[in-house]
Formats: structure tokens, C-alpha cells, sequence
């Protein structure tokens, strides 16, 4: 393996040791980012001049993310017409040190011109938006692209609709065409329609199609991806680390002590309040521990059979658990019912364990749940199907369930599921009905179960 993907499986390996103990680790880590950007601003390491003067200062959404000076866009293009050279945006350095990303905040009706100014001059040919015109009724940026058959012209930029098409449920990808001085070039928007403000997406895929999307478009011409959601810094800095991480490991250069908690606070010295929230610091985890499981299963022998638990996150717990498949278990000659969970930490001591028992001389059938005794041997236990495979049972006022017959278990089937491994075939006539899991909460089994 080389030494590139050696660092994607020690991050792996990390997460894993850390076990439950991964949510409070990554809160410190959060918490310790965030006093250290709030001393750099009191101690004047990155100062904010350019965005505190008068003239400049209603041209910030919010009046507490106002660009560093040091990485500032300044803005040329104009100037010579009385245009000033300020925009809230800032350079985020690339894997190779370049100025790869833009990051500034969604427009402002006032600033519309200053942002094509900032698209045009610094040859942007894909914009990436992670949020909506307005949220929780509250207006977050200002359209600066066309709808069909109304183009949108701001100063002596023209912006026409070419095509509207949907990515996936959560992407919409626009093809602008932006005129200017009798000069045309495409750009390329993909917005993602359902990250909510200050929140995540509910799982990481849609928004590694977005990255994947985006570089697609980009091409491997210059230019740096402009990032942007309404502050530009909480999602903004979320969707730069991804693609960062993604670039390290299309260009086999992840370092041997890669540090996710490194690239933040980079990124936090270029842009303020880049991963804005603990949530958006552990979502990122996540997803990068997502990217390399993927990177690993495409390259290693050992991880093809690697799987990922892509639960959705909490506010108060995260868990990124990744496991080799279990080994094959050989199929009993007798009816047994085995577990198919996934391997993971070890669980609490179960509850009672109940069996289901046929009472001498009830009547059996051929429905779900029933077997068919020979004429020797009297019904001892009633054998249960898979949930998944158990047909909706008449309610109680419908039908009444015979004694004999166990009631159907309308609950859907979860992690603690189980199968049946062998046929009809028993040993012994016995045939034994494990229900796997802790019953919810303390009561009395029903009448139709004996205590085992």
C-alpha cells in the first residue's frame, strides 16, 4: 500500500480506536479551533481593516465575518469607473498552495456587481452555492443568475439561462452564459437546495457528488471554484475541506501525520469561521472517513469488504465504525436462527430470552409462523419467519388469533433482525425461536410465552 493511503487507513484506524469517546474528542478539538481564531483577532494576528472602514462596511451580510486582509479578493476590474476594489470574499490555499478556493458570502442586492466583477476578472468557471435565496423566511443571498427566458443584467455584465437540469434530489446544476464586452464564457453553478443554515446534510453522499460534479466541470484549467452559502464560512468552509481532502488523495499526497484538525485551522486563518459549527466539524470526519473507506475498498485487498456505518449524525453523539466482512458461518444440518448483525462494540447483557411454545392439541396449518408435525411426534414449538417475510395480520376485531398461532410482529425490520438459516428440516423435532435484542422496556411477556 502506499504511503499516501498508510495515512488515509491510520486516520481510519483512529476514529476506530476512539470508539464512544469520538463525540467528546471531536467537541475538544472544535472547542480548541475556536478559541484559537478568537485569539488570533484580539491579539491582531489576522486583522480586518479593509472590511471595518466606513465605506465597505454595509457591504458585509453579517457584521461579525468580515475578511482577513491578509487573503482578501481585491478587486480590479472597473476600478478605473469609480468601482472600489472591496468584496467580502477570501483565498483559500489549494493542496499545491495556489489559490484554489474563493470563499465570500452570498451576494448583496448592492453588491451583485462586484461579485460577476470578482467571477469575471479571476476567471471562475464553476460557482458552488450551499444555501437557499431565503431560509427560515429570512433572506440569505441575492439572485445573481438568470432564470429561463429572463436574463439578468447587472452593469455591463449580461447573465442568460442555458440549461436547468438536477443533479440528484438535492443539486441543481445551471449552464450561465456571462457576457461582457462583447466577450462570452460559460459558468457553471451547482447549488445544493437542502443544507440547512448552521446544520448538515443528512448524509455525505449527495455532497460528494456535488464536489465530484464540480471538478468535472472544472477541468484542469485554471481558475480557482467559488464557494459560497449566505456568510460564506460555516458550509462555504465544509464543502473547501472536502474537496481539499479529495484533491490530497486524487494527487497521492496526504501527508504521513494528516491532521483533519490542521486543515480547519488553516483554513480558519484565510477565511474566518470556516466550519462554523461542531456538527459541520463532525460531519466533515464523516466524510472524510468515507472518502478514504472508499479509497482503501478500490485499492487494497484488505479493505474490498470494508463497510461503513453512515448513520445519520447527532447534535451529541458521532460514530464512523468500519468492519471487514464477517466470516462465512456453515449452514447447519438443523433448524437454527442466527444473528445477522454486523460485528461492532460489544452490547448490553440482553433481557430474558423467551421461546415460543405450540400448546399440546392445538390445531396446525400452513401459514406463516406454523409447522406441519409428522404423525409421530407432537408440535413442541412453533417455528417464526424473517419479520421481513411475515404477511400484515388481521387485527384482533377481525380475527381472533388462535392460542396456538403467534401474533404477527408488526414492527419494521431493524438491526437486530434475524433470519432463519435452515429449511423445514429439524433435529429432534426441535426448533428454537431466538428473539435477538432487548424487549422495549419492562413488561410482562404475553400469556402465549413461557419463560426459558
Amino acid at each position: 500500500m502506499s504511503r499516501h493511503l498508510d495515512a488515509a487507513r491510520s486516520f481510519l484506524e483512529q476514529l476506530e480506536a476512539r470508539d464512544r469517546r469520538e463525540g467528546a474528542i471531536l467537541a475538544g478539538e472544535f472547542s480548541d479551533i475556536k478559541a484559537r481564531s478568537a485569539a488570533w483577532k484580539t491579539e491582531g494576528v489576522c486583522s480586518t481593516k479593509a472590511g471595518s472602514q466606513l465605506g465597505n462596511i454595509r457591504k458585509n451580510r453579517y457584521k461579525d465575518v468580515v475578511p482577513y486582509d491578509e487573503t482578501r479578493v481585491i478587486l480590479s476590474l472597473l476600478q478605473e469607473e469609480g468601482h472600489g476594489d472591496y468584496i467580502n470574499a477570501n483565498f483559500i490555499r489549494g493542496t499545491d498552495g495556489s489559490q484554489a478556493y474563493i470563499a465570500t458570502q452570498g451576494p448583496l442586492p448592492h453588491t451583485l456587481l462586484d461579485f460577476w466583477r470578482l467571477v469575471w476578472e479571476f476567471g471562475v468557471k464553476v460557482i458552488l452555492m450551499a444555501c437557499q435565496e431565503t431560509e427560515n423566511g429570512r433572506k440569505k443571498c441575492e439572485r445573481y443568475w438568470a432564470q429561463e427566458r429572463e436574463p439578468l443584467q447587472t452593469g455591463p455584465f449580461c447573465i442568460t439561462l442555458t440549461k436547468e437540469t438536477p443533479v440528484n434530489a438535492d443539486i441543481v446544476l445551471r449552464t450561465l452564459q456571462v457576457t461582457f464586452q462583447k466577450e462570452s464564457r460559460t459558468v457553471h453553478q451547482l447549488q445544493y437546495t437542502s443544507w440547512p443554515d448552521h446544520g448538515v446534510p443528512s448524509n455525505p453522499d449527495h455532497m460528494l457528488t456535488m464536489v465530484e460534479e464540480a471538478r468535472r466541470l472544472q477541468g484542469f484549467g485554471p481558475g480557482p471554484l467559488c464557494v459560497h452559502c449566505s456568510a460564506g464560512c460555516g458550509r462555504t468552509g465544509v464543502l473547501c475541506a472536502v474537496d481539499y481532502v479529495r484533491q490530497l488523495l486524487l494527487t497521492q499526497t496526504i501527508p504521513p501525520n494528516f491532521s483533519l484538525f490542521d486543515v480547519v485551522l488553516q483554513m480558519r486563518q484565510q477565511r474566518p469561521a470556516a466550519v462554523q459549527t461542531e456538527e459541520q466539524y463532525k460531519f466533515l470526519y464523516h466524510t472524510v472517513a468515507q472518502l478514504f473507506s472508499r479509497a482503501l475498498q478500490k485499492t487494497s485487498p484488505e479493505y474490498q469488504n470494508l463497510k461503513e456505518n453512515c448513520a445519520p449524525l447527532s447534535k451529541d453523539a458521532f460514530s464512523v465504525r468500519t468492519f471487514p466482512a464477517p466470516p462465512a458461518i456453515p449452514r447447519p444440518s438443523g433448524g437454527v436462527l442466527r444473528s445477522i448483525s454486523v460485528p461492532g462494540p460489544a452490547s448490553p447483557p440482553m433481557a430474558d430470552t423467551y421461546a415460543v411454545v405450540q400448546k399440546l392439541g392445538a390445531p396446525t396449518g400452513q401459514g406463516p409462523g406454523t409447522r406441519v408435525p409428522s404423525s409421530q411426534e407432537t408440535p413442541v414449538y412453533s417455528q417464526v419467519t424473517p419479520r421481513a417475510q411475515r404477511p400484515v395480520a388481521p387485527t384482533e376485531d377481525q380475527r381472533r388469533t388462535p392460542p396456538s398461532r403467534v401474533p404477527a410482529d408488526h414492527n419494521p425490520p431493524g438491526p437486530d433482525a434475524y433470519e432463519e438459516v435452515a429449511d423445514g428440516a429439524q433435529t429432534g423435532g426441535l426448533g428454537f425461536n431466538l428473539r435477538i435484542g432487548r424487549p422495549k422496556g419492562p413488561r410482562d411477556p404475553p400469556a402465549e410465552w413461557t419463560r426459558v
